[in-house]
């Protein structure tokens, strides 16, 4: 397929890098990356999804101490509740309505996969009907304080490293529990890896990716 193409943002909307879907294939995935990444870092998870899926990476709106973006204000502390990711969840539903506005986005089929912090918006966001999705997949990620009832019936893939340093599996198990007592449907795994998607949680992915919307081609 053709390489990504990149719209730079105008004020207040994001930037971002976005690769058209093929004919037929309604899949619209929205890679959101951690702490310190941008548009390109997620890219290499494009091989997990389904084969002609629209993909669309934003940068965060928050420049990094450490360098990059992230999705909270600098100088946020702590485990970060829901409502500090206020400004990052109105920016990714700007995009998506400016997605919405230009066609192709059929949001009965529109999946977040986020990578920790980018995990921890995209639950934030799922929380509201203007961005709630399909389906999410958080990756070495956290669920942010805050009511999670309005996450009843989504499906989610978790996948977390025993070993990961940054996010402690016990938090990740905590959360899960936390989801699945507010009716999400949660698959959660785990693999000996530190703050990364372990290979076995890659091809638990493809297959939650498929039994979740079947009938996408994936070859």
């Amino acid at each position: 397929m053709a390489e990504p193409i990149l719209v730079a943002g105008t004020e207040g909307r994001l930037t971002y890098r976005y690769r058209p879907g093929r004919p037929g294939v309604r899949l619209t995935v929205v890679l959101l990356h951690g702490l310190t990444g941008d548009e390109r870092v997620m890219w290499v998870l494009e091989r997990a999804l389904p084969v002609g899926s629209r993909i669309v990476a934003p940068r965060a709106p928050f420049p990094a101490a450490e360098g990059g973006y992230g999705w909270l204000p600098f100088g946020t502390t702590g485990w970060p509740a829901r409502e500090d990711f206020r400004d990052g969840v109105e920016a990714l539903g700007s995009l998506l309505d400016d997605l919405e506005h230009a066609g192709g986005l059929d949001r009965s089929r529109l999946v977040y996969l986020g990578f920790s912090q980018g995990a921890a918006l995209a639950f934030a966001a799922s929380v509201l009907p203007r961005t709630r999705p399909a389906g999410l997949v958080a990756l070495a990620g956290f669920l942010p304080a805050g009511d999670a009832a309005g996450l009843a019936g989504l499906s989610i893939f978790w996948g977390h490293g025993t070993s990961d340093e940054r996010v402690p599996i016990a938090r990740a198990r905590q959360d899960a529990d936390r989801l699945r007592a507010a009716e999400a449907r949660v698959t959660l795994c785990e693999s000996d890896v530190g703050h990364k998607l372990g290979a076995e949680c890659l091809r638990g992915l493809r297959a939650w990716v498929g039994e979740t919307f079947p009938g996408l081609s994936e070859s």
